[in-house]
């Protein structure tokens, strides 16, 4: 009977072989789509499951206000070095403890010599204590886990870095020279291990750790702070919740006792709403809990939405264009009732073929999965494999459950309404009693046009508020900017100054791409206003073009200038005094009270994402009351040339720093990179819109061809009595239209509370715009009015006879 069932499918497939390819054509895309969403979600949630180990290692998290964009407190992956003793000492189960540098932003990498060969610049090499192996079980092809770090000025090496210097994995003993920066003398490491590289993605990842010594002792002063990662491995499952408990009770004890000895009160300073903080977080869960970041769930989050609804449009296509036949199948079905086919039987029958281009449906979606991937991959900064992925027999019990799940909400509903035709209406040919569920189609079609139209409005919005903050203000030119790697050094500064071209050189701790916010409390007319501070250099602000609104900007010819005067942005001076030129204010720190006099203010500039406001900002060329270090060294080049100039600078570079090479972003870069996410989004949005305005258009087509067939013999009557062509598709776009108005009532609503969910993202954005809303709609009407008036055409100039010779 199975064999007979899938002849008949096949056979039906092929007689309706337009129909069938769009189904299929139509489910393929809607699960594409899923299916790479599959992906990205199997690869994210895939981090730190390379070994059983990590069951039982947590990371360390500190909640402090360092290296914030908001200066306030956040629970943050760079705690105090002295973290790793706490936990030593008063964690019982713990029983390996490692401090390692953590990744940061800023870092060029170190530079590599190998003797006999360039220098080359390798990310993500990090200093570590002897027992950074002892947390982390990694698998060692040469070397040992106990021996690797055993002694200073050691490096195990991650088995592609081996290959990449030395052409092979057995460096064993091969020693290497590193920098950490441009001047830097370098010190030499000799390679103690050569560890494989995990199959699933990394939190801690790394192309080599080394081991310096600076790790393996906390500062002496307690006034002084190390900043880097702490990891834990215990002697086997804890209670994270005690955990905690304890690792709070123990943090607060600790910050009493320093803060005693640095004679602060602690009272002082956890106060207005701060709170000391110090927590264990299993490394499986690092990965979803990213620090000062949104977590990758968060982010794929509307993205999963969208793919779901696409899915389900291509399934609702395969229900409107498997009932579209439906008057087709009629005569067959109740002729196999006749002969005394059961209706379990019919069922069966009709799954089957659903069955069938569900799977045909699911080659093409992996075909077409493949073809897409190098795209998709480059979008999201990834690097997925359907075929040699490490998770492939999940990627395909997944796919199998994908099958089954398509394959019932695709074909149950058809084949229900297939398998339930009275035999005798059927036969005689009224289908009318045999045609049911016209008001859950009609459902359908308005649920398809609503998701379209949602999309078609948020691409109108997405692309005024990308164009408002690509064209917006920035406060400085970014154009002819660059910010080289490095610390700003006078000795190169003035090399560099001699290039024709070259305007300015400076430095400042506040650059687009790599910020380093400094919170202090001042002191104006007794009121306490906390802001920010930002170290420049005395060309600073002219090197970044701001604009002046009052005063002046820092200058050579003013001797204050590098003593007590400041400048601060606009919203600094809104806090302070309407008129702040001339004025002075207070800052207290360790003990001693500074006094500054402002000088000039200018108008915020961005140099973080639009998702924050410009925080009120105060600029010093002075290091009196605080200052930061940076690795921004700001150059200004004359608009003519820019590549020449750029590459005289590289040439002064070398001469000066040949064993580490220079790097390099311009201003434009780094805007851009701020926008990627956003405008990695819209695209994504675009596509995806694309998708689903097309697969709505075939749901379309398949109801008009439904309706057609349904009222051929009322177009015959009506063509006989005198009924025009025009009067004849008018008639059947009307039903239509009522369902696309219904649609976009509906839409409206729905696009609104999303799009402005959207729009509060940004701290800077448009009001909600009408325009999107009513092309939305004129495009919905048009394209469906064009749609259905294709099928209507053709109903109407069929020959009525042809439909009435049975009466």
């Amino acid at each position: 009977m199975f064999k007979l069932n899938l002849k008949i499918a096949w056979r039906n497939l092929w007689k309706n072989k337009v129909y069938a390819a769009i189904n299929i054509g139509g489910l393929a895309l809607g699960l594409t789509a899923f299916v790479l969403m599959l992906l990205y979600i199997n690869h994210e949630e895939s981090y730190d499951s390379w070994t059983p180990d990590l069951e039982n290692v947590f990371q360390i998290r500190e909640k402090h206000d360092f290296f914030t964009p908001d200066n306030k407190e956040h629970w943050q992956e760079a705690t105090d070095s002295r973290m790793a003793s706490l936990v030593r000492e008063n964690i019982p189960q713990a029983v390996a403890v490692t401090k390692v540098d953590q990744d940061w932003e800023w870092s060029a990498g170190y530079s590599v010599k190998v003797d006999g060969a360039d220098p080359i610049l390798v990310k993500q090499i990090k200093d570590a204590d002897s027992s950074f192996f002892s947390v982390f079980n990694y698998q060692f092809l040469h070397g040992s886990a106990e021996a690797a770090l055993s002694t200073p000025k050691s490096i195990v090496v991650k088995e592609s870095i081996a290959l990449k210097l030395f052409g092979t994995d057995k460096v064993l003993g091969k020693t290497v020279k590193l920098l950490i920066w441009r001047s830097d003398p370098g010190q030499m490491f000799t390679i103690t291990g050569v560890v494989k590289e995990p199959k699933t993605p990394q939190s801690v990842s790394f192309n080599a750790i080394i081991r310096t010594g600076e790790q393996d002792h906390d500062p002496e002063n307690i006034s002084n702070r190390h900043f880097c990662q702490v990891y834990a491995k215990m002697n086997g499952p804890v209670d994270s919740t005690a955990l905690n408990k304890t690792l709070q009770s123990v943090y607060v004890n600790f910050k009493k006792a320093a803060f005693a000895k640095e004679k602060k009160n602690y009272k002082d300073i956890y106060k207005n709403g701060n709170t000391p903080g110090l927590s264990a977080l299993k490394i499986s869960d690092v990965h979803a809990n990213p620090t000062l970041k949104l977590s990758w769930k968060d982010k794929l989050k509307p993205i999963v939405g969208i793919s779901i609804f696409l899915l389900l449009v291509s399934v609702i296509n395969f229900v409107n264009l498997a009932t579209a036949q439906s008057v087709q199948r009629a005569k067959e079905v109740g002729v196999k009732k006749v002969l005394g086919s059961y209706k379990g039987q019919l069922l069966t029958q009709f799954l089957l073929e659903s069955a069938m281009q569900s799977m045909v449906s699911l080659f093409l979606c992996v075909v077409l999965v493949e073809m897409v991937l190098p795209a998709f991959n480059q979008n999201f900064n990834v690097s997925l494999s359907f075929w040699y992925n490490p998770q492939l027999f999940i990627m395909i019990v997944q796919l199998l459950t994908l099958f089954v799940l398509v394959t019932l909400l695709a074909g149950f509903y058809p084949s229900w309404i297939l398998s339930n035709y009275n035999p005798v209406s059927v036969l005689k040919g009224n289908y009318e009693n045999g045609l049911k569920g016209i008001a859950l189609r009609n459902i359908l079609v308005v649920f398809q046009f609503v998701i379209s139209v949602t999309f078609i409005i948020a691409i109108g919005v997405m692309y005024q508020q990308t164009k408002y903050v690509s064209n917006k203000d920035l406060g400085f030119e970014k154009g002819n900017l660059i910010n080289i790697k490095s610390n700003y050094e006078e000795k190169f500064a003035e090399r560099l100054r001699t290039v024709p071209g070259v305007k300015y050189i400076a430095t400042s701790t506040q650059v687009m791409g790599n910020v380093f916010n400094t919170p202090e409390v001042i002191t104006y007319k007794e009121n306490k206003i906390p802001v920010n501070s930002v170290t420049v250099t005395m060309d600073a602000l002219q090197a970044l073009g701001v604009q002046v609104m009052q005063g002046r900007l820092f200058s050579k010819d003013y001797k204050q200038d590098t003593a007590n005067s400041v400048v601060i942005n606009a919203s600094a001076a809104k806090l302070i005094d309407k008129n702040p030129v001339g004025k002075t204010y207070d800052l207290l720190r360790d003990d001693r009270k500074y006094t500054f006099q402002i000088v000039g203010v200018i108008k915020d500039y961005h140099n973080e994402g639009f998702d924050k406001a410009v925080m009120p900002t105060i600029y010093k060329v002075t290091h009196l009351g605080g200052t930061s270090t940076t690795n921004n060294m700001l150059v200004r080049l004359d608009a003519a040339n820019s590549g020449e100039i750029i590459k005289k600078i590289e040439a002064e570079w070398r001469l000066l720093y040949p064993d580490y090479p220079m790097t390099y972003m311009s201003m434009n870069d780094a805007f851009d990179k701020i926008l990627e996410d956003n405008n990695r989004f819209v695209n994504m949005i675009v596509l995806f819109s694309l998708v689903s305005v097309s697969l709505s258009l075939l749901g379309l087509f398949a109801l008009s061809t439904f309706v057609a067939k349904r009222r051929t013999r009322e177009i015959a009557v009506r063509k006989v009595l005198g009924a025009s062509n025009i009067q004849i598709v008018n008639l059947l776009n009307k039903s239509f239209l009522i369902l696309i108005v219904v649609a976009n009532l509906i839409s409206w609503p729905i696009a609104y509370i999303l799009i402005k969910k959207w729009l509060d993202g940004f701290a800077y954005r448009i009001d909600m715009p009408v325009i999107p809303f009513l092309l939305a709609t004129l495009v919905s009407i048009v394209i469906a009015v064009l749609t259905v008036s294709i099928q209507a055409r053709k109903a109407a100039v069929t020959d009525p006879v042809n439909a009435l010779k049975y009466e």
